[in-house]
């Protein structure tokens, strides 16, 4: 007799759950009748030829859909996604080729609330956690399920792209669970059921290593889009050197790492009108973390702001006069 274990059951609910916000998306290229040599899709009373296909996941009720970037870089190609055992029209709200995250739009004629799937937190994540990837893969075998673990951290890769040479990707997240062409785009999900990662590559030659990106910049991404239409970059309004072992001999520092914000420059470090000037930053501060975020030369600033949306606050550890203070920083 086969018994399911209660993680079994949980796994099984948590697919359940999320397979209606993952999508299809379709590289089409228009052709004017059937070819049988190429592989043809019929959408209406019209042909495409496949190039390619890729996933991605609803994140707001509209339409907005989450994926990467690259399988929808070419602008001469028709982009169609398919979702519920239909193809809908779909638009590029947003996008960034430097991350490769993508945001579309899928058009759908009705008002209806598209199921969303909940964005978690990849900053907490721990090797060993249970993971689950579902993609489109090959195009023939749609809601494609694959599980299994994290298995690396902060993973960096260089891979070459077909639209803007080698791309370099930071602090990606391993994985075992099996990523197969078609898988990119679509969600790598915990064992709460939510999405923690988009699956972007498949490392060649070995088995068993797929790395994700974050979800932690679509989340900023998608709270900026509905708030404000468009992407909002927050700043602190330093300029800044990162310490390290040399810096700190330099100028004398006190310690090793942080951002030491320069002083006796010709232009000053704290701007006019910043947050740092409202909040009494001062030249000479070395800002050592940001929400425990140990800010030193593999960990900048801009790093960590990248994530950060208006309306979020902030704890600022600052050591001035070698004391240690904290600020707490609401970005407006």
């Amino acid at each position: 007799m086969f018994f399911t274990s209660n993680s079994d059951k949980k796994i099984t609910q948590i697919i359940k759950q999320s397979l209606p916000s993952v999508v299809g998306i379709f590289a089409l290229k228009p052709v004017d009748q059937p070819d049988s040599d190429n592989p043809i899709i019929k959408i209406k009373n019209e042909y495409f030829e496949k190039i390619g296909n890729s996933s991605g996941f609803i994140v707001d009720k509209s339409g907005l859909v989450a994926t990467n970037y690259h399988p929808i870089s070419n602008r001469k190609l028709t982009y169609k996604m398919l979702w519920n055992n239909n193809f809908y029209d779909c638009s590029l709200f947003h996008y960034n080729d430097i991350n490769d995250i993508a945001i579309l739009k899928l058009q759908k004629t009705d008002k209806k609330p598209l199921p969303i799937i909940k964005l978690g937190d990849a900053t907490n994540i721990m090797l060993g956690e249970t993971v689950v990837s579902i993609g489109n893969v090959l195009d023939e075998f749609d809601n494609t399920v694959s599980k299994g673990i994290i298995s690396g951290l902060s993973r960096y890769v260089k891979t070459d792209s077909n639209y803007k040479g080698v791309l370099e990707y930071k602090g990606l997240i391993q994985t075992d669970a099996a990523i197969n062409p078609g898988n990119s785009g679509g969600p790598l999900i915990n064992a709460k059921g939510e999405v923690i990662g988009i699956t972007t590559l498949a490392v060649s030659g070995v088995e068993n290593i797929g790395l994700a990106i974050p979800i932690n910049p679509v989340k900023k991404i998608v709270k900026d889009l509905k708030l404000f239409g468009a992407v909002k970059h927050v700043s602190l309004g330093v300029r800044y050197i990162l310490v390290d072992d040399s810096i700190k001999s330099k100028y004398n520092l006190p310690t090793n790492y942080g951002a030491f914000i320069i002083y006796g420059s010709t232009q000053p470090s704290i701007l006019e009108n910043s947050l740092a000037k409202q909040y009494g930053i001062q030249e000479g501060d070395i800002i050592l973390s940001l929400d425990n975020y140990r800010v030193d030369a593999k960990h900048p600033i801009d790093e960590f702001l990248k994530d950060v949306c208006i309306g979020d606050s902030i704890k600022v550890k600052i050591l001035r006069d070698r004391k240690e203070i904290i600020i707490k920083i609401i970005f407006n």
